[in-house]
């Protein structure tokens, strides 16, 4: 393992991951490469410390050469809110809380979206537990569907009954070789299934993506 290796298992640790494979997808980087990257089988280079930099709140060179603290963090990111509850699993009703009970976190300093479209969500259930254990707290940004989301991203669907009523869950986009969008989860309980949101259960109005995750927090 070389002295770079060394210091990003460091700055992982440091940050609360105990596993690489959870930084990487945390992260939403490939994790056979960041394994790689971390066990000192690939060297990486000046663009990837960067990004890990920014991930774990460490300076890329202290990284790369072990040139400044590993408790120099990067600056901190605005102050946004935790607006509700997003399951994990099924679509949760009333997932949006009374503003009097939202609650403050810090965001990344690196997401380049208004402060008016960013918002946090804790997590609840565990169809996305391989990634997000129940209590994570997810940042998002609201999605107007200006831009096509990558695949592989995470994202926050809603679905509005046909009385009104309005669900949220929390699920992974995937697009098949067809084009063809699936909501999937990532969890160790086979009871969760992908579903397609072009097509809606009975009872189901619409189905849309209302909102992109951009970063993760797990709690202690």
């Amino acid at each position: 393992m070389s002295d770079a290796s060394e210091r990003l298992k460091q700055a992982r640790l440091k940050s609360g991951y105990d596993s690489a494979k959870g930084a990487a997808e945390a992260m939403g980087v490939s994790v056979p490469t960041y394994i790689q990257h971390e066990n000192g089988t690939r060297g990486y280079p000046a663009t990837k410390a960067e990004r890990y930099a920014r991930f774990f709140r460490v300076k890329p060179e202290w990284l790369l050469y072990g040139k400044a603290s590993a408790d120099r963090i990067v600056e901190l990111g605005p102050r946004l809110f935790v607006v509700g509850k997003v399951a994990a699993g099924v679509f949760s009703e009333q997932w949006r809380w009374d503003e009097s009970k939202w609650e403050a976190f810090t965001g990344r300093s690196d997401v380049k979206a208004p402060l008016k479209d960013r918002f946090g969500l804790e997590v609840s259930g565990d169809s996305m537990n391989l990634v997000y254990p129940e209590g994570t707290i997810l940042e998002c940004v609201w999605y107007f569907g200006d831009e096509v989301i990558p695949n592989g991203k995470r994202v926050i669907v809603q679905r509005t009954r046909d009385d009104g009523t309005l669900e949220a869950t929390v699920k992974e986009l995937v697009r098949d070789e067809d084009g063809i969008e699936w909501l999937v989860p990532r969890s160790s309980n086979p009871v969760h299934q992908a579903f397609r949101g072009d097509l809606p259960e009975p009872g189901i109005k619409r189905v849309e993506i209302i909102a992109r995750v951009v970063a993760s927090t797990r709690l202690e």
